[in-house]
């Protein structure tokens, strides 16, 4: 275990090297440390400086001087750095390889709990009780799943209730720019793999600028009040559920199925797609390439990997430890989050084994911890 974080340490060194030129060393020893520390149960640069014996100041100091710029970075690059090696790995492989890893890019949005649980119950209450909005409380992200793994390609805080510049379908445009332009420059298409969105997301306005930046399979989970024509009778989702008839042992279907042809006011021609899980029928609106019932749940079996990535996220990684002042700061804390995450699924992927078991022997082993601190010389120098 204790050369595989050596490797992963020194993985993500070249890669700051890379992608962070003008970073101090100091910074970069500084946000490896902690990332390190997290596979210890140190969430915090207080728990950190307290295990370890180190002046806090000189923690708080070499994050503080990070800019925004390089703090938003890092919820972008150091995941598309790391994504761009698995789809690297997958298009070199043969096309049934390629379909069993269904790559597939996810938007979703999850809240961001900073003032313990029971503030954290009323922050819904207080926000549209007295329409005043909580900042810093939800985190709009992307992630791609390649097989097993989820990274999390772009990362973004918005607040819960916003204006104009806070639009989370405007934002996932603009995220999606970004992540976009990473690929490019590296030869990668991400537009030839699907996507797939909560009902939230669902819109005219955003599903013609995904179509403007050239993506062909979108898949959006309907609601039941999404007014649709299916076999000329236009009604809401929640009436069709009642009259159609699920069709068992479909091809390549685990599940009763119905595929239908539809015309919305709202978002105009696509499939939508009946299928029954836990006992209830669900819908699926495809738009774009006309996939197969089949296609389109495998599909949509990937979106469940952005939810297991807020899960470890909060979980694994306690992202509501840490908390620093200014918006810079709670960007630098979400990407040492995000920093650490990685660095987890890059010994998992290799140890096989589960984040809660990795992390449940290396907490027990925190003595090791002072064998790793030797190597950050700008943290452990006796300067003040």
């Amino acid at each position: 275990m204790r050369h595989k974080i050596s490797k992963s340490t020194l993985f993500f060194q070249d890669l700051f090297a890379a992608c962070f030129q003008r970073m101090k060393q100091q910074v970069v020893e500084t946000l490896l440390l902690l990332c390190v520390c997290h596979l210890f149960g140190l969430y915090n640069p207080n728990q950190v400086a307290d295990a370890l014996k180190l002046p806090k100041a000189r923690l708080y100091r070499g994050l503080g001087s990070l800019s925004l710029y390089h703090a938003k970075c890092l919820n972008l690059r150091l995941g598309c750095a790391m994504a761009l090696d698995f789809i690297k790995d997958a298009e070199s492989k043969s096309a049934p390889t390629q379909s069993r890893r269904c790559i597939t890019l996810s938007v979703d949005d999850t809240n961001l709990p900073r003032d313990a649980e029971t503030l954290a119950y009323c922050s819904h209450y207080y926000s549209k009780k007295h329409n005043a909005p909580i900042y810093c409380q939800n985190i709009l992200g992307i992630t791609l799943k390649c097989g097993e793994p989820v990274v999390p390609l772009a990362m973004r805080l918005v607040s819960k209730q916003g204006r104009g510049n806070t639009d989370k379908p405007t934002l996932v445009i603009t995220m999606l720019k970004e992540v976009l332009a990473c690929f490019d420059a590296q030869g990668i298409d991400l537009r030839t793999y699907p996507i797939t969105f909560d009902s939230w997301y669902a819109g005219r306005k955003l599903l013609e600028a995904l179509v403007a930046l050239g993506f062909t399979s979108i898949l959006v989970h309907g609601k039941n009040n999404f007014v649709m024509t299916i076999a000329d009778t236009k009604t809401k989702l929640s009436a069709h559920k009642k009259h159609i008839a699920l069709h068992e042992n479909q091809w390549g279907c685990d599940k009763p199925v119905y595929r239908a042809k539809a015309i919305s006011p709202t978002f105009g021609e696509c499939i939508v797609i009946f299928f029954q899980e836990r006992g209830k029928i669900r819908t699926l609106l495809v738009f774009g390439k006309p996939l197969r019932a089949a296609e389109a749940l495998r599909i949509w079996s990937q979106h469940h990997g952005i939810e297991q990535f807020w899960r470890y996220l909060k979980t694994n990684l306690h992202v509501s430890a840490m908390s620093l002042q200014s918006r810079e700061g709670a960007y630098v804390s979400l990407g040492i989050k995000v920093m650490s995450y990685l660095m987890l699924l890059q010994i998992r992927l290799s140890e096989q084994r589960t984040f809660h078991q990795i992390q449940l022997q290396l907490t027990g082993e925190r003595h090791i911890l002072t064998d790793f601190i030797t190597h950050f010389h700008t943290i452990t120098s006796k300067e003040p």
